[in-house]
C-alpha cells in the first residue's frame, strides 16, 4: 500500500544559467588627424560597458560597447597623448528556462590585449573580453514533513533554513555636475576616468530596500593640449536609492550588489573655455536577494507497526544564510618602478582586483591582487607607464563548525595612495572593502516515497500486555520501539521517561 506524504514547500534561489561568451577584439587602427605621431605606446586598454540586457523567454540578450583606449608618448613634446575607438558588441545566451521570476547579473571581464605600432600613426590591436552571465530564478523546493497513517511511527527533527522571500533588480541613473574647484587649471580634455560604487548601508521596509553609499569618480585630464600638462581629481558622489523588492520585510537579511553598466564623463565648457565643471552620467543596476529564516520539520526515519516499509530517498540541500560581512582593510607594499628612476607620479589607479575565496578548517580566506597602474616621470622627466600588484589576504570571522560554506564575496577599492621612497621605488597603499554573504549548505536524506509491503506484515506478540526488556546505557528508544512494533511515546509513558536515550542500564517495560 502507498502512504500519502505531506510536503512543505520552501522558496529557494536557484542558478538556472551560468555561462561566458568571449568577444574578440581585432582592430587595424589609424590615429585621427588631430593626434600627434606615436613615439612609444604607454598603455592600451579595453573598457567594455553594457548598454542593455534583457531576458525574453528562454533567451538573455546583452548589448554594449567596447572602448579601446590608447595612451602613448608623442614624438615632439614627449607628453602623454590619448585617443580612443569604440566598437559595439552584442551576444545572446540560451537559458533553457521559462520562469517568470528571473534576474540576470552580467559582468564584463578583460581577458587579454596586445597592441603593436605598425607605424607612427597605425596600430594593430588584438585582444578579447568576456561577457559573464549568471541567471537566478525563484523556485520551490519540497520537503516531506509527515507521513499519513495510524500505523506509521516517525522520527523527526527541526532545521533552520533561509527561504528566498523576495528578489529585485532595478536600473537607475546617477547624473551630477562636478566642480574641479578653484586653484586648479581648467581641463581641456579628459584622458582617463574610473567609477566605482561602494554601498555602505541598506534598510528594508515593506517590499522596498533603501540603499545608501557613494560613487567614487577619479579622472586624469589635460590642462594644456599644446604641452601635454595634466592633473588629477577624485570626486565622491552620494548615492541614495529605493529598490522595489517584492516580499522583503524589516526582518529580512539581504544580499545586495550594485554594478556599473555604463557611464560617461564630459567637460561642461560649452560657454566658458575656462570652466572647471565636469558632468557625470552613469547607469547602475542594483540586484537584491532577500532571505528570511524559518524552521522546517524533516523525517529522519520511519517504520510501520503493521508492514515492512519500502522507502525512497533523495539528497536534498538545506541552505542557511549564516553571516553578512562588511569590513575594511589597508594593504601597502614598496614596489620597484625600474632602472630609469622616478621623480613624480602623474596618475595612479587600479584596473582590476582578482580574488579567490577558500574555506578550510573553519577559516574563510579571501586572497587576491590589486593591479596598480602608474603614469610617472623618470629621472629625465619623461613620462613612463608601469604596472605593479598589491597582494592582500583577508580572513573574516565567521561562525565555527559549518558543514559546507558558499561565500558570495566582492572586493571594492576605496582609496589608492602612494609615497615615493627612493630613486626607483614607491610605497603603494590601498584601502579595500570586503562585502561577503556567507551561506551554509547541509545535505540531508529526504524521504520521497513510502509504501507498505502487504506480503510482509509485522506481527505483535499478543500473549502479554507488557514485555520486559533489559536496556543498556546509551541505547536509543527508537530502535527498541521499532523492534517491538510500538511507539517511543508509549515506552516513555509506561516507564515515566523523558529522554529518547536510556540514561542507566536496567529493565524497562515495553507495552504490547
Amino acid at each position: 500500500m502507498e502512504y500519502v506524504l505531506e510536503k512543505e514547500k520552501c522558496c529557494v534561489c536557484e542558478t538556472v544559467f551560468d555561462g561566458v561568451a568571449e568577444q574578440p577584439v581585432d582592430l587595424d587602427f589609424s590615429l585621427p588627424d588631430y593626434c600627434p605621431d606615436i613615439e612609444r605606446i604607454l598603455k592600451c586598454r579595453i573598457c567594455p560597458s553594457i548598454t542593455s540586457k534583457n531576458i525574453s523567454g528562454d533567451r538573455l540578450d546583452v548589448d554594449g560597447a567596447a572602448v579601446i583606449k590608447l595612451y602613448y608618448l608623442d614624438s615632439k613634446k614627449q607628453a602623454i597623448r590619448y585617443c580612443e575607438h569604440t566598437s559595439p558588441f552584442s551576444c545572446s545566451f540560451n537559458i533553457k528556462n521559462t520562469s517568470q521570476d528571473m534576474t540576470a547579473v552580467v559582468k564584463l571581464r578583460v581577458d587579454y590585449l596586445n597592441c603593436r605600432a605598425l607605424s607612427p600613426r597605425r596600430l594593430d590591436i588584438h585582444g578579447a573580453f568576456s561577457v559573464c552571465a549568471t541567471v537566478c530564478s525563484k523556485s520551490e523546493q519540497e520537503y516531506c514533513r509527515n507521513i499519513e497513517g495510524d500505523d506509521i511511527q516517525q522520527k523527526k527533527h527541526s532545521e533552520t533554513v533561509s527561504i528566498l522571500s523576495g528578489t529585485g533588480q532595478q536600473q537607475f541613473s546617477v547624473s551630477e555636475v562636478l566642480d574641479i574647484g578653484q586653484g586648479k587649471q581648467s581641463p581641456e580634455t579628459i584622458i582617463r576616468s574610473e567609477l566605482t560604487i561602494n554601498i555602505q548601508d541598506s534598510k528594508a521596509i515593506s517590499d522596498k530596500l533603501m540603499l545608501k553609499g557613494e560613487a567614487l569618480l577619479s579622472i586624469l585630464y589635460i590642462t594644456d593640449i599644446e604641452i601635454g600638462s595634466q592633473d588629477t581629481m577624485t570626486f565622491s558622489i552620494p548615492i541614495s536609492q529605493v529598490i522595489d523588492v517584492q516580499g522583503i520585510s524589516e526582518t529580512s537579511q539581504s544580499e545586495v550588489s550594485v554594478d556599473v553598466l555604463s557611464y560617461d564623463v564630459a567637460l561642461k565648457s560649452e560657454y566658458d573655455e575656462n570652466s572647471t565643471l565636469v558632468t557625470l552620467d552613469a547607469r547602475l543596476c542594483a540586484t537584491v536577494y532577500a532571505y528570511d529564516e524559518t524552521e522546517i520539520e524533516l523525517i529522519d526515519d520511519a517504520y510501520s507497526t503493521a508492514y515492512e516499509l519500502d522507502m525512497s530517498y533523495k539528497q536534498t540541500p538545506l541552505v542557511r544564510l549564516v553571516s553578512d560581512i562588511a569590513l575594511s582593510q589597508s594593504v601597502k607594499d614598496e614596489v620597484k618602478t625600474g632602472d630609469s628612476g622616478i621623480t613624480k607620479i602623474i596618475d595612479l589607479w587600479s584596473d582590476g582586483i582578482n580574488s579567490i575565496t577558500t574555506y578550510e578548517n573553519d577559516t574563510l580566506t579571501v586572497k587576491g591582487k590589486i593591479n596598480c597602474c602608474i603614469f610617472a616621470l623618470d629621472g629625465d622627466n619623461i613620462p613612463f607607464y608601469v604596472e605593479r600588484a598589491l597582494d592582500f589576504v583577508i580572513t573574516p570571522e565567521i561562525p565555527q563548525g559549518l558543514e559546507s560554506v558558499n561565500a558570495h564575496t566582492n572586493i571594492s577599492l576605496i582609496m589608492l595612495n602612494f609615497r615615493i621612497t627612493g630613486e626607483n621605488s614607491v610605497e603603494l597603499k590601498a584601502d579595500i572593502r570586503l562585502k561577503a554573504t556567507i551561506f551554509e549548505t547541509r545535505v540531508c536524506k529526504a524521504i520521497t516515497a513510502v509504501s507498505g509491503n502487504e506480503e510482509r506484515k509485522r506481527e505483535k506478540d499478543k500473549t502479554a500486555a507488557l514485555t520486559l526488556y533489559y536496556a543498556d546505557e546509551g541505547e536509543n528508544l527508537w530502535s527498541i520501539a521499532r523492534l517491538y512494533c510500538t511507539s517511543v511515546e508509549a515506552i516513555k509513558l509506561e516507564n515515566e521517561l523523558t529522554d529518547d536515550v536510556i540514561q542507566a542500564r536496567g529493565m524497562i517495560l515495553i507495552p504490547m
